[in-house]
């Protein structure tokens, strides 16, 4: 998952909102900008967070950020529990004995669960 995971989003065009091969524009403000940027920054301090793509961003002329991907070894991070609301993707790699204990992290870390997804081979 995580080789094509990181192919896609070398492929996503961050731009001109006008130009249809943009995936994504800029956040809406600077307070945006700034909010998703300390998650950004968090990681890359963070013993366990790593970043495995993005984790560029600009305020130069407007507020891009470009879609980032990390990986954290701690499920109760707040890259993982808290609702980021930009190009953010955190991945936790669950050990296979620990699925159901990870289900009801996915149901129960966060107080509105708006995102979240578990990938199996196995049902």
């Amino acid at each position: 998952i995580k080789e094509g995971l990181l192919e896609i989003r070398k492929q996503l065009k961050v731009g001109d909102p006008t130009e249809f091969d943009s995936f994504m524009s800029a956040v809406i403000d600077d307070k945006a900008f700034q909010r998703i940027k300390n998650y950004i920054e968090h990681a890359r301090i963070s013993s366990n967070i790593k970043i495995l793509g993005g984790g560029e961003y600009d305020d130069s002329k407007g507020y891009f950020i470009d879609p980032t991907i990390v990986k954290t070894t701690n499920p109760m991070d707040p890259i993982m529990t808290e609702e980021i609301f930009g190009p953010v993707l955190a991945i936790y790699v669950y050990k296979d004995s620990d699925l159901n204990s990870t289900l009801k992290l996915v149901g129960d870390s966060t107080p509105y669960a708006l995102t979240g997804a578990v990938f199996s081979t196995d049902k």
